[in-house]
C-alpha cells in the first residue's frame, strides 16, 4: 500500500531545510547507491559529516515521529537517519529496487521507503518519482512538505529532471509489523475507524472495529 502523508514538513520546516541545504556542502549521490546503484543513480547528497546534518536530521526525525498519519501507514519500529538529496538538470536515479537491509552490520531491515518532497512541483520539471506497483506504474510528484510511503520491494526510479532543481528527504522503516499485506489491513481498518469516530463516536460498531484493529495489532506486532 502507498500512503500519502500531507505536510510532514509545514511550510516553514520546508524552507528552514532548503536554506540550511543550499549552505552545505553536497556529495555524489553514488556514494550510498551500493555496487548495483553506482551506474544509474545521478544526484548529489548532503554530507552527513557536516556540522549541520546532524540537527537537521533531529528536526526532521522529530516531525516524522511525531505524525500520526505515518505512525498508523507504517507502525514504525525503527527509522533511518535521512538522507538530504538534490537533483540539478539532467539528473535522475534508474529502475532499482533498495536494498533489504541498511545502516551498520547486521544492518536494520527495510520495509518501507519514504520520500518527502522540498522544492514546489511547479519550479522544475521532471523528477517524478516512478514506481512499479500491482496497479501498474505510479507517478508521483508532491507538494512541498508532503510524503509519500511505499514498499520498499516496489522497483522505483526517479524521471530525468529537465529543468530547475528537485529536492528531498528520503529514508527507510522497519516497520513492526513486516508483512505488507498485514499493513494494508491494519491501515484500512484505520481509516474505517477513523471514518466512524468522526461520525458515530458512541456506536457499538465503532467500539468492535477499534477492538478489532488493536487486537489484530497486537497478533501482528513484533517490538
Amino acid at each position: 500500500m502507498v500512503a500519502i502523508i500531507k505536510s510532514i514538513l509545514d511550510e516553514q520546516q520546508v524552507k528552514s531545510t532548503l536554506q540550511q541545504m543550499a549552505s552545505v556542502p553536497f556529495v555524489d549521490g553514488r556514494m550510498s547507491a551500493g555496487p548495483l546503484g553506482q551506474d544509474i543513480k545521478r544526484n548529489t547528497q548532503m554530507s552527513n559529516s557536516h556540522a549541520a546534518y546532524k540537527p537537521l536530521v533531529q528536526t526532521v526525525m522529530n516531525q516524522i515521529s511525531a505524525n500520526a498519519e505515518f505512525n498508523v501507514a507504517a507502525i514504525p519500529k525503527r527509522i533511518l537517519p535521512p538522507i538530504f538529496s538534490i537533483y540539478d538538470k539532467d539528473m535522475h536515479y534508474g529502475s532499482h529496487v533498495d536494498a533489504s537491509l541498511m545502516g551498520p552490520y547486521p544492518g536494520m531491515r527495510t520495509d518501507l521507503s519514504m520520500t518527502i518532497f522540498l522544492s514546489d512541483p511547479q519550479s522544475y520539471k521532471g523528477g517524478e518519482l516512478v514506481m512499479e506497483t500491482v496497479f501498474g506504474e505510479q507517478q508521483y510528484k508532491l507538494k512541498a512538505g508532503d510524503a509519500v510511503v511505499y514498499p520498499t520491494h516496489y522497483v522505483h526510479h526517479v524521471n530525468p529532471v529537465r529543468s530547475g532543481r528537485r529536492a528531498a528527504v528520503v529514508t527507510w522503516i522497519e516497520s513492526m509489523v513486516r508483512d505488507p499485506a498485514k499493513r494494508e489491513i491494519l491501515g484500512e481498518l484505520a481509516e474505517v475507524t477513523k471514518w466512524i469516530a468522526e461520525t458515530h463516536p458512541e456506536s457499538d460498531q465503532f467500539k468492535i472495529a477499534e477492538k478489532s484493529r488493536l487486537n489484530l495489532l497486537r497478533m501482528w506486532a513484533d517490538t
